[in-house]
């Protein structure tokens, strides 16, 4: 018992100098900034600060009281709603408060609309879709900017390829364009509440990356076997990501017949291209692709090399490109 006792205070003492090691050294990793929700599976802390570090940069980022990247200004009851809704690339955390698309967009339109990001890292259109009818109170709209990256959004759709040791989250499975079914988040286990006390706490996120790492290792040796036909049929997540558009327009008209629905997509196949351009023509929804875009304008959308998302220069950029050709007056 002795000897027990002994190790059980070594060991945590141990953590603790690890815990504080990892706090104030150059190898701080930040902390989380999710926790558990019943309806999207996980969401942003509500009046959270935190630090996200990754080798090409370090930056403090914010939440508000709803859990939202935070404004640089007031919300103006008087003014109409832009909600912007997309990826970890629209939520930023890697970006500058002041810079982050929704704020870019403000200074650009001179303070006109209310701009609020929804942005959550991880999510396709279709828990964007839930996102829409769970948090975001659309009753003041007069835009929805949906972004859309093409070939991350197709896999991102399909449940199965959801890690295993990924944060539970909603999934939406149509059977066609007006049929379809929430498969809801998974209860919250005793593993979660765990989970969300110790996210707090810099040593629980360099556990994570540790077995994210070890994972892709595992897996990447898997996924260098050629792809068989079978596994290369899309038509199942292209009804996934074309039912969570479709579906996203007929919410924001059942609410108001004057919000305007419109997508900012990217893709690097003309294929894909082709496919989602033929629909949003048939369901009359505006859009536009921005790299092709940002191109024509001579404006560059700059990403940071260790991960690929967009810099800060770049998400001005993007204000600047939805500005000049107009695509919200």
């Amino acid at each position: 018992m002795k000897n027990f006792i002994i190790i059980l205070i070594s060991s945590f003492l141990a953590l603790v100098c690890f815990e504080l090691f990892l706090k104030y050294s150059p190898f701080e990793l930040g902390i989380s900034a999710t926790k558990y929700d019943e309806k999207i599976g996980l969401w942003h802390k509500e009046n959270f600060q935190e630090y996200i570090i990754e080798e090409c940069y370090k930056n403090r980022y914010s939440y508000d009281e709803k859990g939202l990247p935070s404004n640089i200004i007031p919300y103006d009851s008087n003014k109409k709603d832009v909600i912007l809704i997309g990826d970890s690339n629209v939520e930023a955390q890697m970006v500058k408060n002041e810079y982050i698309m929704h704020n870019s967009l403000a200074k650009a339109f001179n303070y006109k609309y209310n701009f609020i990001n929804y942005g959550l890292a991880g999510t396709s259109p279709t828990q964007q879709l839930v996102i829409l009818q769970e948090k975001v109170d659309l009753s003041n709209t007069k835009y929805l900017l949906q972004f859309i990256d093409i070939e991350g959004d197709l896999l991102d759709v399909d449940s199965k390829n959801l890690s295993s040791l990924a944060r539970p989250k909603v999934y939406v499975e149509f059977d066609n364009l007006d049929e379809y079914t929430i498969i809801p988040p998974r209860e919250e286990t005793l593993f979660d509440k765990i989970s969300d006390k110790l996210n707090y706490y810099q040593s629980y996120l360099f556990v994570k990356k540790t077995l994210y790492f070890l994972k892709s290792k595992l897996t990447s040796k898997k996924e260098a076997t050629p792809q068989t036909k079978e596994e290369a049929d899309l038509s199942k997540n292209w009804l996934y990501l074309k039912g969570a558009i479709y579906q996203t327009a007929k919410l924001v008209k059942s609410i108001n017949s004057k919000i305007q629905y419109k997508l900012v997509l990217r893709s690097k196949s003309e294929k894909n291209k082709a496919i989602m351009k033929k629909f949003l023509h048939e369901q009359n929804i505006d859009f536009f692709f921005l790299n092709e875009t940002a191109k024509e304008l001579n404006l560059k959308l700059d990403s940071f090399t260790c991960d690929s998302h967009w810099t800060s220069k770049a998400h001005q950029n993007i204000a600047k490109i939805i500005k000049d050709i107009e695509f919200i007056k």
